[in-house]
């Protein structure tokens, strides 16, 4: 016997013992077991509770953890008296369920089988579902069961042994369809779930503000035998008492468009569905991946107050995207990939609040989930509700700062989460993608970890059709960390660079960034605003037009940057053009140790060139009368791979 076979036997034992065992003692006291085994499963399941509790938050953004945590707790003592009720069955006669269920509008299945088109009893996993069909089954209706076959044989056996007790006949999902339509066309009556994720094969419709694959089968089934469609749901209203309310036939629309009619016929059922979780929301089986397949996901960016750090966040959401739509396809899916992104400002009350936090996200895990106690200490209270009130599904970060908040959101949120630096001692494995650039990788690499030549950026290799001329940018940006850019190598490059220009017959496009002096751009204005050759000159301080980078890359033979920023010089490499970096011998640094190797590694490899700034002209005018050929970068591609394996 495998391993299946045995637990397929066993669990049938285990099953039939407990059931036997649950049907000596009162309801009562076996639905007091059934609630404690809720509650049990609800503490020892951490995965089925991180799905459910995800799925709340992101249902019902305007409800605190409290609450989340209160409905799902519900949810799981729900399943459990439902478990025990199912056992019971085999006691379970007319007598029984007359008395433990009421049926409200039971007059409309006979009002629908008078129309001769057969019925589609519609129902979810709401309440306890089981009892639905049975329920009107023994009201002297004979209800065919549309089921999913279950992983172990013995065990699905027994559950439809259960099922047919009481005049119900099961319908094996997916292979016998013929037995549906028949049944139809006789006028029977077909019970269907209709809320479980129907992956790419599915119908897509909005569903708490979100796209979920919804099955077509009952639609399909309606629009092809005329058969009248009940959304009909059970709900426990009382420890051992159940309702089960009958809905108005579903109005079908049938326009002669398939394609159309079908999502429209769908999201009825989901709108209706949504409402009656609305009403009862510890009643729905929020432990379900009711939105695995879906298209849309949202990317909450952690911002730390530096603008580097978050244009490499955005990039990375915005290649997250590229990986979603590249797995979407993969999957034989034509939707589009929809990504939402937020973005929240990581401030932290005090320096020692921000220390507590590091300490603390070391021995972060599921545990934490719905227990933002930590974050309320540390962070400021904006901050803290910004992360109450909004769902992700991955977390980006970017700097120190914000790595121990990305940790405990993760697990708040069931997400998926990316950092971009070293995340620090005994927090690696909390990252499911660690992106490094080459001078900060370990020796030995993780599986989780992504080495990367450049830090990631939002630009895109510009290909030949798309470059708008043979021209000379220049990219000057201003004092760092460890780095004085100083006034007089500024004016040096730009000398060289104008007189290029004139000698070459090329055009100049210039801009600066925020930590550029007022010295600085002071002299730019005054050098470039009335020169011919300058084409664009933007300084930052003053505004920054989207898209000011791509278009200086795209009109652009060689780019000249200055030396303090990876952001900027990736940017360059990143876009397929010459890059020349320009340093001096006045230029101040302290500790320059790791961002030497960096950009030292660089023109080692080839991607850049460095220059002194008294050396500008001479670099270029090589690159220009050569053109030596550009070594191609391939980290966006890197990047996007490893995403894919995070949708």
């Amino acid at each position: 016997m495998n391993k299946d076979s045995i637990v397929d036997f066993l669990g049938f034992i285990i099953v039939k013992s407990v059931g036997a065992s649950l049907c000596c003692i009162p309801l009562g006291n076996a639905l007091w077991i059934g609630r404690r085994m809720g509650d049990l499963v609800y503490i020892m399941n951490t995965k089925r509770r991180s799905v459910g509790y995800a799925n709340l938050k992101a249902a019902f953004p305007e409800k605190d953890a409290l609450e989340i945590r209160s409905i799902l707790r519900s949810h799981f003592e729900n399943l459990g008296m439902s478990v025990v009720e199912i056992l019971r069955l085999s006691v379970a006669d007319k007598k029984y369920l007359d008395r433990h269920i009421v049926v409200k509008n039971a007059g409309r299945v006979k009002e629908a089988l008078d129309k001769n088109k057969g019925v589609m009893f519609l129902t979810a996993h709401f309440g306890n579902w089981e009892l639905s069909a049975l329920a009107v089954a023994s009201r002297g209706y004979t209800i065919s069961l549309f089921a999913r076959e279950q992983k172990y044989p013995r065990l699905n056996n027994l559950l439809n042994k259960y099922r047919e007790m009481t005049g119900c006949k099961v319908i094996a999902k997916g292979f016998s369809i013929r037995d549906i339509i028949k049944t139809l066309h006789n006028n029977g009556l077909v019970a269907v779930l209709a809320d479980q994720d129907a992956g790419a094969r599915g119908v897509f419709v909005d569903f708490f503000n979100r796209p979920v694959s919804a099955a077509p089968g009952p639609v399909a089934f309606s629009l092809r035998t005329g058969a009248i469609i009940l959304p009909s749901f059970t709900r426990r209203v009382d420890f051992d008492k159940h309702e089960i309310v009958i809905g108005e036939p579903l109005g079908i629309v049938d326009t002669g468009d398939r394609e159309k009619d079908m999502v429209s016929n769908l999201g009825k059922i989901a709108d209706i569905l949504e409402g009656y979780i609305k009403s009862f929301p510890d009643q729905w089986l929020w432990s379900h991946k009711r939105w695995k397949s879906t298209p849309q996901r949202t990317v909450l960016i952690l911002n730390d107050g530096k603008p580097g750090h978050l244009n490499q966040a955005w990039a990375v959401a915005e290649m997250f995207k590229e990986a979603l739509g590249a797995r979407l396809k993969a999957r034989g899916m034509k939707e589009k990939a929809i990504i939402k992104i937020i973005t929240v400002n990581v401030k932290f009350k005090t320096r020692f609040a921000r220390t507590l936090l590091e300490l603390a996200s070391v021995f972060a895990g599921k545990r934490c989930q719905g227990h933002l106690g930590f974050l309320e200490f540390c962070l400021k209270k904006d901050t803290v509700d910004a992360f109450k009130n909004s769902y992700a599904d991955i977390i980006i970060s970017c700097g120190a700062s914000s790595v121990a908040t990305n940790i405990f959101l993760k697990y708040e949120n069931n997400a998926r989460n990316i950092v971009m630096m070293k995340p620090g001692p005994g927090r690696r494995k909390k990252f499911d993608l660690v992106i490094l650039p080459r001078h900060d990788a370990p020796k030995k690499l993780k599986s989780n970890i992504l080495v990367t030549e450049t830090a990631p950026n939002r630009i895109k290799a510009i290909s030949d059709k798309q470059a708008m001329g043979n021209n000379i940018g220049l990219f000057i940006g201003g004092d760092a960390k460890n780095f004085k850019l100083k006034k007089g190598s500024v004016e040096q490059v730009t000398g060289d660079v104008l007189k290029i220009a004139e000698e070459m017959d090329r055009g100049i496009f210039v801009t600066t960034s925020r930590r550029t002096s007022a010295e600085i751009d002071s002299f730019l204005k005054n050098r470039l605003n009335s020169c011919q050759r300058c084409k664009l000159l933007v300084i930052a301080n003053e505004k920054n037009p989207e898209g000011t980078i791509s278009k200086i890359l795209g009109a652009s033979e060689v780019v000249i940057v200055s030396p303090e920023s990876i952001s900027m010089i990736s940017e360059a490499i990143s876009s397929g053009k010459q890059v020349v970096v320009f340093k001096d011998k006045t230029l101040k640094t302290r500790g320059r140790g790791k961002y030497g190797r960096a950009i030292k590694g660089l023109e080692s490899q080839g991607y850049i060139k460095i220059v002194d700034a008294d050396k500008i002209y001479d670099a270029v005018i090589d690159i220009l009368m050569k053109k030596p050929a550009i070594k191609k970068l391939d980290d966006r591609k890197k990047i996007i791979e490893r995403l894919e394996g995070l949708v």
